[in-house]
């Protein structure tokens, strides 16, 4: 069966070498004869690893262990659905599978510019299939996912139980359409380039795209910090871990990219920041890539070492030294119309720009410093604290931003006639932040957060308010670029919240006690922190009461379950029974903690089994508050949702390029 899978994915390989051929004589000569042979060839690229991908399906499965791929990933015991996760589980099914979507999108944008004129359709299809045609030369001949043992093992190794979650179904793919999606944009920009055309019209025909990958990309960022919350078992959504930064760093870029798209589209403006940015996030996807698969950091999320890391480089620099020759030897024709000024719409598009690629640089030298010191000699690294320490001032900026940018109109000195409309926000920020003062959140940096996000949250608001007051309720229909616009920064603001309460205001108590023992919270952050903080906590955090039964054991299809009822009591009133519990899976010695977490909307309450004794009759309980948590995933949903409805409006067919 490997070998039938091998088959198939070395003659997509030689497929997609001779598509690039011929996409590159139809590109030179305007041969039509020879792009239909590339689009013939693309096709069948995409059928061989597509029949490919069935086969490794098929293996996983079934348990064909001879496999050493499913050998790896799966056993007899793995629930079917997580046996078909597998594909995406280890490091040669998950490049496999980027392969496989970008052949799948370059099928797609084969059909949806089929009546574009022939160099501009073969350059952007150029583009994809040596993307594709990379991964699969990787997965042929690095890291082969159809490799076949020399024997036929009884079983498999087992999937690690941090993967047997929900999460595996859900994150790693969302996270890959969002990686996968940034070729198409990429592709166009170099067809505008091959083409000679500065009219932006790349930037236009590919919004929706870079809107829907860009989406993909939020959830699978968002749906992994959810994932950790739920499965490591220590209380957070984001650690400020390399992997999880690799996938952080490209959103970065990408959510600039979209704001200067539009400046280049309607106004001719910040073309070449455009066109960089589309490279940057592009490359840094692949450089996220690189980072997890290449052994060269330490992470709970990483792969072993591997000799994929120099093909990864190579490819990037390469790929990006071929996009910087067409740029700088395009770049007095693609210069900006026009002057604008820092004050106008213009202008904070451009400021917006430089903070999104700041914050870009100071997460990605973090990120990279233990590599490239250890290059020196000497291995060094940050921590959470320098990430917080840098980000913040950035966050605060792009908060403030995301309020004003929507009020303030085109032209010159915008922001100066806008200055008027700002009083309303300005009055409320001040208003909500005393509220919140009083009731207890008295932490300075998040209560400057929460001022500057309360100050862009009714700024937003007016937006909607004053839309519908001059033009009535239709107009969030008629312009749903705007208003999803809106809804996007809406959602920010709404996960800006959850993050600030959740990030400053957690709190965590460790106890030790007997089955039938009752933990009252706050008397416990009353014993075990300073005076002046426990009262802070105290005073914002539900008296919850945790009455503890006893430990309980249950066998389960693939693993052993030792957990621990606990009764949770608020203000004297039962709430409900939570059960953290510690799971032994076959093949693993160590024990895995899966949390129990009672969401409400003012926050989470999170409980793990730290430790039990059987004999000494005694059970450890983690406990830990998370204010308003839950408004980090609603403000995502709302992020998504205003994402979807901005890109919800009909293509016009003139917006089509026929030559």
């Amino acid at each position: 069966m490997g070998s039938i899978g091998f088959l198939l994915q070395l003659a997509g390989l030689f497929a997609g070498i001779g598509g690039i051929i011929c996409y590159i004589i139809s590109i030179n000569k305007n041969s039509e004869s020879y792009g239909k042979t590339a689009n013939s060839l693309l096709l069948v690229q995409a059928g061989l690893i597509s029949a490919a991908t069935l086969v490794l399906i098929y293996a996983l499965a079934t348990g064909y262990f001879k496999m050493e791929y499913v050998a790896q990933y799966t056993d007899r015991a793995l629930p079917m659905i997580y046996k078909i996760s597998g594909w995406w589980a280890g490091q040669a099914g998950s490049l496999f599978f980027w392969g496989w979507l970008v052949s799948v999108f370059a099928v797609i944008e084969l059909y949806r510019i089929r009546n574009y004129s022939l160099k501009y359709k073969s350059s952007v299809l150029l583009t994809m299939i040596i993307t594709s045609t990379f991964f699969y030369f990787l997965t042929t001949f690095v890291v082969n996912p159809f490799k076949e043992l020399n024997f036929f093992p009884n079983d498999g190794m087992g999937m690690n139980p941090l993967l047997q979650n929900p999460g595996m179904l859900y994150h790693p793919p969302t996270l890959y359409l969002g990686f996968v999606g940034f070729t198409i944009p990429l592709g166009h920009a170099v067809a505008s380039f091959l083409t000679a055309d500065r009219t932006g019209f790349w930037v236009k025909d590919t919004r929706k795209w870079s809107l829907i990958t860009w989406i993909f990309l939020t959830i699978g960022i968002v749906l992994g910090g959810q994932w950790a919350y739920v499965e490591l078992g220590w209380g957070g959504y984001w650690a400020w871990d390399p992997v999880e930064n690799a996938s952080l760093l490209p959103w970065f870029t990408a959510t600039a990219f979209l704001h200067s798209a539009v400046m280049l589209e309607r106004k001719h403006k910040l073309k070449i920041w455009t066109y960089a940015l589309i490279l940057v996030t592009f490359e840094l996807c692949i450089f996220g890539t690189f980072l997890t698969r290449s052994g060269v950091i330490d992470s709970v999320h990483s792969f072993g070492k591997s000799s994929l890391g120099i093909f990864f480089l190579c490819f990037i620099v390469i790929t990006t030294g071929a996009f910087l020759y067409f740029l700088f030897k395009s770049k007095d024709e693609i210069r900006d119309e026009g002057e604008f000024t820092i004050s106008s719409k213009e202008g904070l598009f451009f400021v917006t720009n430089w903070l999104f690629v700041g914050l870009m640089a100071v997460v990605f030298f973090g990120t990279t410093l233990p590599i490239f010191s250890q290059l020196a000699g000497s291995k060094l690294s940050v921590g959470i604290p320098y990430y917080n320490k840098v980000s913040i001032p950035f966050f605060m900026a792009i908060l403030v931003l995301s309020g004003i940018c929507p009020l303030v109109p085109y032209g010159r000195n915008g922001l100066k006639s806008s200055i008027k409309a700002l009083w309303p926000s300005l009055i409320f920020m001040v208003l909500a932040t005393a509220g919140i003062y009083a009731y207890g959140y008295t932490k300075i940096i998040p209560l400057v957060l929460f001022a500057f996000t309360s100050f862009s949250l009714f700024t937003i608001l007016l937006q909607f308010f004053n839309g519908m007051r001059k033009k009535g309720a239709g107009i969030i229909f008629r312009n749903r670029r705007f208003y999803g616009g809106l809804i996007i920064h809406l959602g920010v603001m709404i996960m800006a919240y959850g993050v600030i309460a959740s990030s400053f205001y957690n709190v965590k108590i460790d106890k030790v006690v007997s089955p039938g023992s009752t933990i009252d919270m706050h008397q416990s952050l009353k014993n075990s922190l300073p005076a002046g903080e426990a009262e802070i906590l105290t005073g914002i955090t539900p008296d919850f009461e945790l009455l503890v039964g006893n430990l309980k054991v249950q066998e389960r299809k693939n693993y052993v379950s030792v957990y621990a009822p606990v009764d949770v009591k608020k203000d004297g009133r039962y709430q409900v029974t939570m059960t953290p519990e510690r799971r032994f899976y076959k093949n693993n010695e160590q024990p895995f903690a899966e949390v129990a977490i009672y969401t409400k909307a003012g926050g989470d309450l999170y409980l793990i089994l730290a430790s039990y004794s059987k004999p000494d009759n005694v059970i450890g309980i983690q406990a830990i508050y998370e204010p308003f948590i839950v408004w980090i995933w609603v403000g995502c949903a709302l992020m998504v949702a205003g994402g979807l409805y901005t890109i919800s409006y009909r293509r016009k067919d003139s917006d089509i390029k026929t030559n």
